[in-house]
This record gives C-alpha cells, sequence and structure tokens, in this order.
C-alpha cells in the first residue's frame, strides 16, 4: 500500500472513531447529535444565518436549490443535508467516515429526494456534469490531496453551476496565535515536533479521543487562484467565531472583552479562522 492510501486509510479511521459530532457522545441517538449540532452552529456562527432562519442561509440561497441536483462532499451528521432536503433540492451526499454515512442514512435514508454514498472525495463516483451544485464545509482540507478534491468538485458540476468551499484560513488569530504561539511556543510543542503545521494540526479538530487530525490544511487568500484554477470565476469572504478573540491573548484577560460584536465581527471578516469560496465553472 503505497503512502496516498496509508493517509486515506488513517483520515477515514479518525472520522469514523472521532465523528464530527460537536460533542455530543456517540452513544446518543442520531436525533440528538443532529440537534446538538445545530444548537452549537447557531450559537457559534454569527455569520452563518439570523435567528429562526434556515442554516447557512446568509451563505446559501436555498430558493435557488429546489428540484436541482445537490451534491455535499463530507455531509457530516446531516445538518445541511436536512435543509437541502427541505428546500426540495434532490440530495446527494458522500462521506468518508462510516459513522457519519450510518448517521445520515439513519436520519434520511427514507427520503426518496436523496442518497447517500461512503467514499472518496479524490476520487468521486459520479459522472462528470453531473450536479447543479456542490457543497464542501471543512472537507478538503482534510484530505492527503486538497487540490484532487477540487479538481473532482469541478468535474461532476455542471457548467455555468457553482461549488462553496469552506477551508481553514493560516490566520494569524487561530492559526499562529491560539495554535502555534500558545502550544508550539509556550508549551515547547515546537521544540518536539520541529513544525509549526505539526504543532497545529495535533490541536485541530482536536476532538473524541483528544489527538487532532491527521492532516488539517490551512491556506492563505493567495493560494485561491491556484486551487481553483480550472473555475472560470470564483470570489472568498473570510470569516471567523468569536472565540478566536476570546482567547487572545489569554481566555482570562482578552481583547474581545472590550470590543463590540460589531468590531469583533470587522476584525474577523479580515482575519478570522476560515476562507469561504464561491467557484463557479
Amino acid at each position: 500500500m503505497d503512502k496516498k492510501q496509508i493517509d486515506i486509510q488513517d483520515v477515514k479511521d479518525f472520522w469514523t472513531k472521532n465523528p464530527m459530532t460537536y460533542n455530543s457522545g456517540k452513544s446518543e441517538t442520531s436525533e440528538q447529535i443532529i440537534e446538538n449540532s445545530v444548537s452549537k452552529l447557531r450559537e457559534k456562527g454569527w455569520y452563518l444565518q439570523e435567528p429562526n432562519k434556515k442554516l447557512f442561509s446568509n451563505l446559501i440561497d436555498y430558493s435557488l436549490l429546489k428540484d436541482k441536483k445537490v451534491l455535499e462532499i463530507g455531509h457530516g451528521v446531516g445538518f445541511l443535508a436536512r435543509e437541502f432536503i427541505d428546500a426540495g433540492a434532490k440530495y446527494t451526499g458522500i462521506d468518508l467516515s462510516s459513522f457519519h454515512h450510518e448517521t445520515c442514512l439513519k436520519l434520511f435514508g427514507h427520503h426518496d429526494n436523496s442518497k447517500y454514498y461512503l467514499g472518496n472525495a479524490e476520487d468521486l463516483p459520479f459522472e462528470d456534469n453531473s450536479f447543479d451544485y456542490v457543497i464542501s464545509q471543512g472537507v478538503m482540507h482534510h484530505s492527503p490531496d486538497t487540490q484532487k478534491c477540487i479538481d473532482e468538485a469541478w468535474r461532476v458540476l455542471k457548467e455555468g453551476r457553482t461549488l462553496f468551499v469552506m477551508l481553514y484560513h493560516k490566520s494569524f488569530l487561530k492559526y499562529y496565535y491560539n495554535k502555534f504561539f500558545k502550544y508550539g511556543i509556550l508549551r515547547g510543542e515546537y521544540f518536539r515536533y520541529r513544525s509549526i503545521q505539526k504543532v497545529v494540526e495535533k490541536h485541530t479538530d482536536a476532538h473524541g479521543d483528544g489527538s487532532g487530525a491527521p492532516i488539517s490544511r490551512h491556506y492563505r487568500v493567495y493560494d485561491i487562484p491556484i486551487l481553483f484554477n480550472k473555475f472560470s470565476s470564483h470570489r472568498h469572504q473570510i470569516y471567523g467565531g468569536y472565540a478566536e478573540l476570546n482567547g487572545f491573548p489569554s481566555a482570562r484577560f482578552n481583547i474581545g472583552q472590550l470590543m463590540s460584536d460589531s468590531l469583533k465581527q470587522k476584525i474577523l471578516k479580515k482575519h478570522g479562522g476560515y476562507l469561504y469560496i464561491w467557484a463557479v465553472k
């Protein structure tokens, strides 16, 4: 087995053992897990949607997706799957984690307008030009070959249609300060790993058993034209959670305590930890 295959298996094993349940226990019901995930997203994602509106509705126009073929790469526990299904889209989800896959089958497998695949984003089992809309939120940066994931999304997307992706942003607050400086310098981990990236990865998506995801790439704005070079156009927006400011310079004494929400949002739209990209084929 070559290195790439080993890496993909490592990623699959991690996300099956440590699914993205937003701190719900794996022993909880699928219904409990998804409701907890929705609650956490509404609490943390100030930029995602207005109160009592559909999840991500500030970033996704669901009204345009009725009867359209939607593919979600990395559907997780299904909080967006539910929104697309309710909006009348013809939804297809694919995920590398067998836990995520089984959870969505339990929750939504009975819907005629949804299908679920256990598979790898680097090798999508779909024909060229199959989907009207492709979305992948916080997934492709965990792959051994992020570029291949983006190229595969381009391949299965119809001409003139949109891919909507979230990738981790190599930002000062989240990447360099809250992760590298606090753990790499103050706790001395850099001198053990001799790599900024390894220190950051150890503390990225460190839920479940407490270890970080095996791969967690972070990107800058100038990486976007390279990653999305096959697309005819693209735009982006940076966002971040309030917690990124609430940890600077420390959790006890932080600048977030002194700022209005509007000022926090202004800063996080430039220096937040997430890159949202809309790319048109």
